[in-house]
């Protein structure tokens, strides 16, 4: 893999196989992504691992993160261990003793999963979540049931 060692934060990083340590960069593309003790404000490649670093946006087909922060993941294999993720949108989330902000997947597994919002299909392992699939419909129907109603009672003052 081509090594980059020190991209100053405001550049683009573009290359194919990028491995990148004790770097930053606005924005990489690359086929294949590898960071460590690195940061990132947008990231799109086919395969990105991380470990140990902070990742703004993830666009990718598959993504590895382990002890990394990632702000917005959209990939379609998602796994993150020891990490935390403020959103995770993803066909297939493994989380192993990790918190994600929303998650929202087919298929979801692992361990010691905390999450805000859950939105999945399938879930295996022990999750802790605030609001699950069905709370957010259920929340979702209230408020906007409290919206309209509140929109109605508005509309009824002003026509006198």
């Amino acid at each position: 893999m081509a090594e980059t060692n020190s991209t100053t934060a405001g550049e683009s990083a573009k290359a194919r196989p990028l491995v990148m340590r004790q770097s930053a960069t606005q924005q990489l593309t690359a086929s294949e992504a590898s960071l460590s003790l690195s940061a990132a404000g947008s990231v799109e490649a086919e395969h990105v691992e991380s470990k140990m670093s902070a990742l703004g946006q993830v666009y990718a087909d598959s993504l590895q993160a382990e002890l990394s922060f990632v702000g917005v993941a959209n990939s379609i294999q998602a796994v993150l261990r020891d990490g935390a993720a403020g959103v995770v949108v993803s066909d297939a989330a493994v989380i192993d003793h990790g918190t994600a902000g929303v998650l929202v997947a087919r298929e979801v597994h692992g361990t010691t999963i905390r999450t805000g919002i859950l939105m999945a299909g399938r879930v295996e392992g022990k999750v802790d979540a605030l609001l699950d699939t069905t709370g957010a419909i259920a929340a979702g129907l209230a408020a906007g049931l409290g919206l309209g109603l509140v929109w109605s009672i508005a509309r009824l003052f002003r026509r006198r």
